[in-house]
């Protein structure tokens, strides 16, 4: 998803519509490249609006078949062993998607662990090296870090973070593609030191080519150990915490990737009234570059909104309720939300499937996977221009 300020740069739409016709403009839009859409979004509040028109997504990536890559990287895990299957966004379109995997990287078991809005890329680990190091109690020499771009299977190997430490949270930004721009990149990773009482933070910088320390998270480490993928919105990476040791609070924990400032985001009273009945049924998301709280309830899915995010006036709102009492007397209670793709599609895994589900319309769409239990899902949009970073620079 995207994280676009809430609002245009402020001009006029009439100033950048140039008076064409509403219908000319979507047209127009529908053909420009995804990083170029996302510049698009903060041209202004039309310009942005008509991207999440229901219809723009499945158009957009139509029309540009050869040149972008939409889904969801699903990931599970058997006999401990990890696989990730990629899932087209439009099922219709799936066949237009078939070399989308990770198996051209050089370990044969890796882990997906975190995903940038931009440029494709994603940053994996070599899932044995990674645990044999830990066991060692010292970091091995062996790298098991890697970035690549699935997309056009162009993959780098990365000097390794403390191993020693467990991960309890990763992270990736890259930054959009632009002219002679490099595709610059920065992974965080929050780690569980040996004391357990804070969170440990490194980050990768690909200018510098090197993981640096960064100053400490004063949280409690077990609140976001398996918190899951982080949902990036309005410039900071999110995820939602579980009840936290001492306040027994959730909340939702902040981390800018510009500043490395974090902080803590109330929950809506509403859902905090509702503690023990809502347990276990949140999940964050993002819907047109806002940060938004799911909350399944008795079959309804109440979707809120963060609006003013960052400033004093910072509030919840509630954007919609959703009656899933169809959806779940078709498909049983294996159902687990994962995503909205948009206001009006939301993005569920069940057994050995994945399905795409229009709350309006009451449609289904599912894919088969191979995965009987998943355990993470990755947003994957990318372009199919061959990734411009070389071996001597990382």
């Amino acid at each position: 998803m995207s994280s676009e300020p809430e609002q245009g740069n402020g001009a006029g739409d009439d100033e950048h519509s140039g008076g064409l016709p509403e219908d000319q403009m979507f047209e127009m839009l529908t053909r420009v490249s995804l990083d170029d859409l996302s510049a698009c979004r903060q041209v202004s509040a039309q310009w942005r609006r008509l991207t999440y028109e229901p219809a723009f997504s499945a158009l957009h990536c139509r029309r540009r078949a050869d040149a972008v890559v939409s889904g969801y990287f699903v990931q599970g895990m058997a006999r401990n062993r990890y696989s990730a299957t990629f899932v087209s966004m439009h099922p219709s379109q799936a066949d237009a998607d078939p070399s989308v995997s990770l198996d051209f990287l050089p370990s044969a078991h890796v882990r997906v662990e975190a995903v940038s809005a931009h440029r494709g890329l994603a940053c994996c680990v070599d899932a044995d090296a990674d645990a044999a190091a830990r066991m060692g109690g010292k970091t091995s020499s062996a790298r098991c870090y890697y970035a690549c771009k699935p997309a056009t299977r162009q993959w780098r190997a990365l000097p390794n973070p403390r191993l020693r430490f467990p991960t309890a949270v990763t992270a990736m930004v890259a930054r959009p593609a632009g002219a002679g721009a490099a595709a610059d990149f920065k992974i965080l990773r929050l780690s569980v030191p040996t004391l357990r009482d804070h969170l440990r933070c490194e980050i990768f910088d690909s200018r510098r080519r090197a993981w640096r320390r960064s100053a400490d998270v004063m949280v409690w480490p077990e609140s976001l150990v398996a918190a899951g993928p982080a949902v990036r919105a309005h410039g900071a990476m999110h995820w939602l915490r579980w009840p936290d040791r001492v306040s027994a609070a959730e909340d939702i924990f902040a981390f800018d990737m510009k500043s490395e400032a974090w902080r803590l985001i109330v929950l809506p009273p509403e859902v905090e009234d509702r503690t023990n009945r809502w347990a276990g049924k949140k999940k964050l998301v993002t819907v047109e570059g806002k940060l938004c709280l799911v909350v399944t309830v008795d079959e309804e899915a109440e979707v809120w909104v963060i609006a003013d995010y960052g400033r004093q006036q910072e509030r919840w709102e509630k954007k919609m309720a959703v009656n899933l009492k169809n959806l779940g007397m078709q498909e049983g209670r294996a159902l687990i939300l994962r995503d909205l793709c948009s206001s009006e599609v939301a993005f569920f895994n069940s057994v050995y499937r994945v399905i795409w589900y229009d709350f309006w319309r009451g449609e289904i769409a599912e894919v088969p996977v191979h995965h009987k239990c998943i355990q993470e899902v990755f947003k994957y949009e990318s372009d199919l221009v061959p990734w411009d970073i070389d071996e001597n620079k990382i």
